[in-house]
């Protein structure tokens, strides 16, 4: 199919821009399902088949190596407050859709076991994208830290998990709040908005 729609110099071109792996995604989604690690040139063409699968664009990203965290974001009434990381294991090295709903496959540890200057650098970058994409009441940023303990944006998530397994209540009962509580202010803050 590449073959055929000319897309072989797009990929030569894709290769030639990047190094030390890529990830290939669907533009729209969630739950990790159409992504694809690449770690070598043949992969490519089958990790943006796998991709269009899901989504009409792919988004084909330089592979960060590092930390996974993902840092929960709420409206308060002076402004969005990043919640403490969570810290993402997935015992096979890539949190992908299984590693998301299998138990077992995935440890958490919130707060994530990170320097407090990571944390507050990952914090900070969460508000900014919720801030900048104009997004309210609350998200969810998906980050990588490297080696040098520097947050690398990944995506934002407008509509996280909130079961007591998911990602941003996991941050939430770190902090001590009750989920019911906290889901009633974010559905008051919510209805004020309207």
């Amino acid at each position: 199919m590449f073959r055929e729609i000319g897309a072989r110099s797009a990929i030569d071109t894709i290769l030639g821009s990047m190094s030390e792996g890529l990830v290939v995604k669907p533009g729209r989604g969630g739950s990790a399902q159409g992504v694809t690690v690449v770690e070598t040139a043949d992969q490519l063409p089958r990790a943006l088949m796998d991709a269009f699968t899901y989504s009409d664009e792919a988004l084909i990203e330089q592979r960060v190596v590092g930390t996974e965290i993902a840092v929960g974001v709420l409206d308060a009434d002076d402004g969005p407050e990043a919640l403490p990381a969570v810290e993402i294991v997935p015992r096979s090295g890539f949190y992908g859709f299984a590693e998301r709903y299998t138990a077992g496959e995935t440890r958490f540890f919130t707060p994530a076991r990170i320097d407090p200057e990571a944390a507050r650098a990952a914090g900070g970058l969460a508000v900014l994208a919720h801030s900048a994409m104009g997004l309210r009441h609350l998200s969810r940023a998906d980050l990588i830290l490297d080696a040098e303990g520097r947050p690398w944006f990944l995506e934002s998530n407008v509509m996280p998990g909130l079961t007591e397994t998911s990602l941003l209540p996991q941050a939430l009962l770190s902090t001590g709040r009750d989920l019911s509580s906290a889901y009633a202010a974010i559905t008051e803050r919510a209805l004020r908005d309207a």
